[in-house]
């Protein structure tokens, strides 16, 4: 490996770029909008950015009357606002203001200024943390497994989907992993660098305004700052984290009327405030109920759609066990920890229509680099293999055509993505710009991650022919999913003809 003048960049291994290469294309390949309608999570943000350049203020009246009405919004002193924390659209408004310069104004909720302010803030930055993930994950000791585990993450999980549209999901989970990467990388150089602790709390300050429940953890990257008593990275850490958070502060009292109202404490739909009034954030008491469905739940499980993360739990306890970096497998299993069991009081959880257990992404890629230290054995490395190559299927399939499934709809890649586009309904891609047929066009994301998780086999060990078995096999388990007798509610039938309606008429 080679660096640049300083150590701060790294080259990545052939088969880590490769992954990260196929990874940064799909986000550009698909557009991540489904015209003519807009998603309302982004639409909400989206309206915020544009009403902030073009008119000098958050509210969004006039926006949604021009760029479409939704439920997603709060109110204050007779005006509506976006009822997101408004991190990402923070960041969204230089890139917009600068897109303006040489781009009319966006006449729908769908167009190409928004795909374009979403590359170049949560893609961009999704990226950047995946390339920064494989490269930590090839120096804590994972090497010949750290191609394919950042495969694996990359495209066996929500993460790319999340990547290529302007939710706060990926761009969170981005700038989190940032923060911790930037600590652990100036403790590697045995240093007590100010100027990475006031780094790391300005992305770690700036991801929780863009997720409130990430609040949370802030203490404990503070204390991974402040580890070996350096107190001058830990105040920096502090400073850092203090921006982002004075700007939240500024944005509550101009629209809400004071620095310590959220725009969740506003919300104009009576559904959504009965829901924000109870315990904290909308968030009680911590339910195993809850916290089995984020799991285990049929449409929405993370250990169903991703089983190779089942390897994490035991990779955290050999992690400990090694005696190597045990703060940082401590504060890796600590925020993973933190986050889910907070999160299992939301009654909300589901996240109304969706891909995945959403709200647990910020987090996915800390709890990720302890599947290096749980792979211990040749038939659990065969089993993480066939894991991996069964949770990418899935969500290539997943990702090619409407994602947003209702929670109801039990196994969603056979029972909503195989449907749809068995009726003509693939994702918009550049592809299908371009003039190719919609199914055609994906012909292109299945050969670039396809061609990356071989690359990314090639290291791996067992060596060949039994990795290559075991790949096979995982993909033709999920195959079989496909194929089982699971029965769809009557809802959601007229659900999935509802949505083929809307967007494919005719």
């Amino acid at each position: 490996m080679s660096r640049r003048p300083g150590g701060e960049f790294e080259r990545l291994p052939p088969p880590e770029a490769v992954v990260v290469a196929a990874f940064a294309m799909l986000t550009i390949y698909f557009t991540g909008v489904f015209p003519p309608h807009p998603n309302v999570n982004e639409l909400s943000r989206y309206q915020a950015v544009v009403a902030f350049v073009e008119r000098g203020t958050f509210s969004i009246d006039e926006e949604l009357r021009t760029l479409g009405d939704h439920e997603d919004k709060s109110a204050a002193g007779g005006r509506l606002y976006s009822n997101k924390a408004p991190g990402l659209a923070f960041a969204g408004i230089p890139v917009y203001r600068a897109l303006r310069a040489v781009l009319p104004p966006p006449r729908s909720g769908t167009s190409g200024v928004l795909v374009l302010v979403r590359l170049l803030t949560v893609s961009l930055a999704s990226v950047v943390a995946l390339w920064r993930f494989a490269s930590l994950l090839r120096r804590s000791g994972s090497g010949r497994e750290a191609a394919l585990i950042t495969a694996a993450v990359a495209f066996g999980t929500p993460f790319l989907f999340y990547a290529r549209s302007f939710f706060s999901h990926a761009w969170t989970a981005a700038l989190l992993f940032l923060a911790l990467e930037r600590l652990l990388a100036d403790e590697r150089r045995n240093r007590s660098s100010v100027r990475a602790g006031l780094f790391a709390g300005l992305l770690a300050g700036w991801a929780a305004i863009s997720e409130y429940p990430l609040f949370l953890l802030l203490p404990l990257l503070g204390l991974r700052a402040l580890a070996g008593r350096r107190w001058g990275r830990a105040f920096a850490f502090g400073a850092g984290a203090a921006l982002p958070v004075g700007l939240l502060l500024l944005y509550n009292a101009a629209c809400f009327g004071s620095p310590w109202t959220l725009s969740t404490a506003r919300e104009a739909q009576p559904q959504f405030a009965a829901l924000a009034e109870q315990g904290v954030l909308g968030v009680g008491a911590p339910s195993l109920r809850v916290l089995g469905a984020y799991l285990f739940h049929a449409n929405r499980g993370a250990l169903l759609a991703s089983p190779f993360l089942a390897w994490a739990a035991i990779g955290f306890i050999l992690w400990w066990r090694s005696g190597r970096m045990r703060s940082d497998a401590a504060l890796c299993a600590g925020a993973t920890v933190v986050l889910l069991v907070f999160l299992s009081g939301y009654p909300n959880w589901e996240g109304g229509w969706c891909l995945g257990s959403r709200y647990l992404l910020p987090v996915l890629l800390p709890a990720a680099l302890a599947l290096g230290h749980g792979l211990e054995g040749r038939v659990s490395r065969g089993l993480f293999v066939g894991a991996s190559s069964f949770a990418v299927a899935n969500h290539l399939l997943l990702t090619a055509s409407f994602p947003y499934f209702p929670p109801s709809l039990p196994w969603p890649a056979a029972t909503g993505s195989a449907w749809f586009l068995a009726n003509g309904f693939a994702a918009p891609t550049l592809g299908t710009l371009a003039g190719l047929p919609p199914r055609a066009a994906l012909i292109v994301p299945a050969v670039l991650v396809v061609a990356a998780v071989l690359v990314a086999l090639r290291p791996f060990r067992p060596s060949t022919p039994s990795k290559a078995l075991a790949a096979a096999a995982g993909a033709a388990a999920f195959a079989a999913t496909l194929f089982l007798p699971i029965g769809v509610p009557d809802w959601d039938r007229g659900w999935r003809e509802g949505i083929l309606r809307l967007f494919v008429p005719g």
